[in-house]
Formats: structure tokens, C-alpha cells, sequence
């Protein structure tokens, strides 16, 4: 198979004809199955996990205040700039720190942000290593402008996803997110439109991404989603990776992963940092495209296709089965998933999404 065609079956460069749309819901932890209606779904709810992970000791951060640093946090048609606390640059890569409020002028410059920290260096290290600039903005561009027939098959799930998300935080003045592998911020749309009835009154989005050509297709995302009746959303991008991210333990009310958890280098060690980042009860929302579970024909050519794919797709794996991964982690209270196939994306048409509870 061709370099050309494999890319194509990337995230966000997905095409062919497969089967109809499957989906099977996960419940309880006997995952018993019942049948509904003529699409075949099983649902799999509230698997009440005993194992749950011990937090761990808080580190101390390594961050200073710096009067120079680039990441001042700017509220739009206003004059008020105000700081946060940012990382230390290290000798190969600096945290960029980009702020950016985008909103109707709502959010008080006063309002205190989750602040960030220098990740632990020892596994930056190891996994934030020096990428390819040409590849990476050839690679961004492509996500950020041939996603939406993507974004279209999966809307209907990101909004019911994003609708219980910030459900959970009705009438709070703010809610905190971080969203790993954020790309170009397709998910901004819903952080500002669902629930504008209740929910949070406004939300606090630390973006991390490896890629830091996706930044500016992040920022004007954002800018989209800002007219009168949208939630104000304070978006921060910052240059990281999910198995060093720079926030303090317990730091967050959510994280987010949209097709990310397919190309982290350590998928467990991610999963771990998410729940050390989640504060108690804090909710972890998830869809990713994995491995098929209804073809095991089709599965042995995901896992062929894997060392391909990888090479021409910054690193996604088409053979994880990482609801699995989830469940089994022991790092969650409650993981209430759902299994599904797209229609017409071929090795990326098997997915599941979800919400895991810390």
C-alpha cells in the first residue's frame, strides 16, 4: 500500500465505504448485553471500579514567575492584561504559553486561572521529544482543514458528551479543562454552545499539544465561537505531551481527549497523568477510534496497517483497544462508554466514547 493512500486513513484524512454505524453502550460490571433496536447498540453502564488509584504526592512545582514571559492571558475589547504563573523554559523546548480569552467581555481579568507548572522533567524527557517543524505544520494544516466531514459523523456524540460534561457543573462560575492532543480546537463549538441554558457560566481550557503548528488554527477556532449568547471560554495553549502535563495534582474539573490517546507514546502512563490531574469526582471525557471488536478479520489489518500508519500520522496506532485500557486501568470509579462503527472511514471507523469518573 501506498504512503499516499495510508495518510489518507489518518485522523482527519479518512475515506472509504464500510459497514453501517454499530454502536453497543457498555453497563455494569458483569457487561451483560441487551439489544436495542435494529442498530445492535449494547450499553455498558457505571462499572464501579474498587481499585481505585491512590493519589499521588503533590510535587512541587518548578515554576516561576517570569515579567517577560510571553503567556499573558488577554481578555478581548479590553485594555486589562494580567499574568500567570508559567513554566521555566528548558534548554530544548520552552512551554509556549499562549493566553487567549474569547468571549462576550465576561470574564474578570481577576478571576483566577488553573495555573500551570513545569511538568516532571524526567518524563518530559522521555516523551517530549524534538519533532519535525515541516512535518508538524504540514500535518496540522491537514487536520485543521480536512476534518469536517469527520467532525460531521461524530458531532451528535461530542454533543451529548459535552451536554452531560457541563451539566455536571451547572451555576458554577468556572470550569477548568484540560484537553490533551487539543489539534486545532474542533471541540471549541462545544464548550461555548452546549447547554448555554445552564452549566458552567464560563470554562477554562489549558490546551496541550505537542504540535506547535497547530497553535494559531487553535486561536482563530476559538475566535469563532465568541458571538453574544456563547459561553466565554478562556483558552491557554500550551506546547506538552499527555505523559508530562504541566498541571499540579487534583488541578482540574475535566480533561478531554479527541482523537489523541491513539498516537501517545505511553497510552498508560497518559491515563495515569489524566486521573493525577482530575480532582475528585472529576470527569474524563474520551472518543478515540481502536481496534475492531466485531471483525477479526478487519483487526488483523489494523494491527498490519499500525507501523505504517504511525509513520505518516505523527504516531496513530489503528490496533489499541483503549476503552479497555480505561476500564481496566483501575484509575476510575465509573466508566459509562459506548462502542461504535462509522460509516465510510474505513480503518478509523471502529471508536468508542465516553466519560470515565475519577
Amino acid at each position: 500500500m501506498s504512503r499516499a493512500l495510508v495518510a489518507a486513513v489518518a485522523p482527519g484524512f479518512g475515506f472509504g465505504i464500510i459497514r453501517e454505524d454499530r454502536s453497543r453502550r457498555v453497563i455494569g460490571e458483569d457487561r451483560s448485553r441487551r439489544v436495542i433496536g435494529e442498530d445492535r447498540s449494547r450499553r455498558i453502564i457505571g462499572e464501579d471500579r474498587s481499585r481505585r488509584a491512590r493519589p499521588r504526592p503533590v510535587r512541587t512545582a518548578r515554576a516561576h514567575a517570569r515579567d517577560d514571559a510571553p503567556g499573558a492571558t488577554v481578555e478581548e475589547n479590553s485594555t486589562d492584561t494580567h499574568r500567570d504563573t508559567v513554566p521555566a523554559s528548558s534548554s530544548r523546548r520552552g512551554v509556549l504559553f499562549t493566553g487567549l480569552v474569547c468571549g462576550c467581555g465576561c470574564l474578570s481579568p481577576a478571576r483566577a486561572a488553573v495555573r500551570l507548572v513545569e511538568p516532571d522533567a524526567a518524563l518530559s524527557d522521555a516523551f517530549d521529544v524534538e519533532r519535525d517543524a515541516r512535518r508538524d505544520a504540514a500535518f496540522a494544516e491537514g487536520m485543521a482543514t480536512m476534518m469536517d466531514g469527520f467532525e460531521r459523523a461524530v458531532a451528535s456524540r461530542k454533543r451529548r458528551l459535552f451536554t452531560e460534561l457541563l451539566s455536571s457543573y451547572d451555576g458554577v462560575d468556572e470550569m477548568s479543562v484540560c484537553e490533551i492532543g487539543a489539534g486545532s480546537a474542533p471541540n471549541a463549538e462545544y464548550y461555548a454552545r452546549c447547554r448555554r441554558d445552564a452549566g458552567p457560566k464560563s470554562v477554562d481550557v489549558v490546551a496541550v499539544d505537542p504540535n506547535d503548528s497547530m497553535r494559531a488554527f487553535a486561536e482563530e477556532n476559538v475566535r469563532r465561537f465568541a458571538s453574544v449568547g456563547d459561553r466565554p471560554i478562556r483558552a491557554r495553549f500550551v506546547h506538552g505531551v499527555g505523559e508530562a502535563l504541566p498541571l499540579a495534582d487534583a488541578s482540574v474539573d475535566a480533561v478531554v481527549s479527541t482523537l489523541t490517546l491513539c498516537s501517545v507514546a505511553d497510552q498508560a502512563q497518559t491515563l495515569s497523568e489524566i486521573r493525577r490531574v482530575l480532582r475528585p469526582g472529576g470527569k474524563f471525557v474520551f472518543l478515540e477510534h481502536v481496534l475492531s471488536e466485531t471483525d477479526p478479520k478487519f483487526a488483523r489489518l489494523q494491527v498490519t496497517l499500525t507501523p505504517m500508519q504511525r509513520s505518516v500520522a505523527d504516531g496513530c496506532n489503528l490496533d489499541r483497544r483503549t476503552l479497555k485500557n480505561i476500564q481496566d486501568s483501575g484509575l476510575f470509579t465509573r466508566v459509562d462508554a459506548e462502542y461504535y462503527e462509522l460509516d465510510g472511514f474505513w480503518v478509523i471507523a471502529p471508536q468508542v466514547c465516553g466519560i470515565a469518573e475519577a
